[in-house]
């Protein structure tokens, strides 16, 4: 479903050019879901901004679903951190997640029923005369997140959707999202700077450099298909695998003459 190969960004500025990401090369499998982890500043939206084709490579190819992307993709839906940001605050809960199916064109009762459909499978069916601004941030980020399962994709990619709320929200969203991807069938890509919520939630880990960045390693998550944050967290696989991912990075981090 998700093919990048040899992908490098560079940005010009200041009368020097700065390599983002040097060379990507992984795959995504339809209806997998992948985690990407990697040190702080290494390039994990950049490269997600490609994917979406937000930022055109400098180099390498991006297909989604057998096409090069060179423009936002047809079935492709992205759900960013900054959950404030991304709704609108003088528009209701309804009109906010029914937003892109009227610049898609989608008749007015199947909007309809997509809205009521995507809310029901995050919770908040009884939301939708709600004001973003009347909703604490992990229901924001629901909000969001039923957006862009509303617009019904084939690919759903996360840019650190959790990282600004509370931890036991974080777990209640982490559920929701592993919930909605077994639910729907979706394609995730999911960017993370937390290891263990990599591990919890994927089925690879894939781990990224320190800038100028590259894939090191690319990690199957062998734990069962059903997972629960007391039992799958405590279990010895879960805490062998955080610790490789862990490992990985902190070696990542480090300069070539320390490896």
């Amino acid at each position: 479903m998700i093919e990048i190969n040899g992908l490098r960004k560079a940005y010009d500025g200041h009368g020097r050019q700065v390599e983002a990401l040097a060379d990507i090369t992984f795959g995504v499998e339809a209806g997998e879901f992948v985690c990407v982890v990697g040190p702080s500043g290494c390039g994990k939206t950049t490269l997600l901004r490609c994917l979406a084709g937000l930022l055109p490579p400098t180099d390498g190819t991006v297909t989604v679903d057998g096409k090069r992307v060179q423009g936002p993709p047809d079935g492709l839906a992205i759900v960013f951190q900054e959950y404030g940001r991304s709704l609108f605050p003088w528009l209701r809960v309804g009109a906010n997640v029914e937003l892109p199916l009227k610049a898609k064109g989608v008749a007015k009762s199947q909007r309809r029923d997509l809205v009521r459909s995507s809310l029901e499978a995050v919770g908040l069916a009884d939301a939708h005369t709600a004001y973003p601004w009347q909703l604490s941030g992990g229901m924001q980020q629901r909000v969001a997140i039923a957006r862009a399962l509303a617009f019904q994709p084939g690919v759903l990619l996360m840019d650190e959707p959790f990282a600004a709320v509370d931890a036991q929200t974080r777990a209640e969203l982490e559920d929701l999202v592993r919930d909605v991807w077994k639910k729907f069938g979706i394609t995730m890509l999911f960017v993370t700077h937390d290891i263990d919520e990599s591990v919890y939630l994927g089925q690879r880990v894939v781990i990224l450099s320190s800038s100028p960045t590259t894939v090191i390693d690319d990690v199957a998550v062998d734990l069962p298909a059903e997972r629960d944050q007391l039992t799958t967290r405590s279990d010895p696989r879960f805490v062998e695998l955080r610790g490789h991912v862990y490992s990985q990075i902190q070696r990542a981090k480090r300069s070539p003459l320390e490896k």
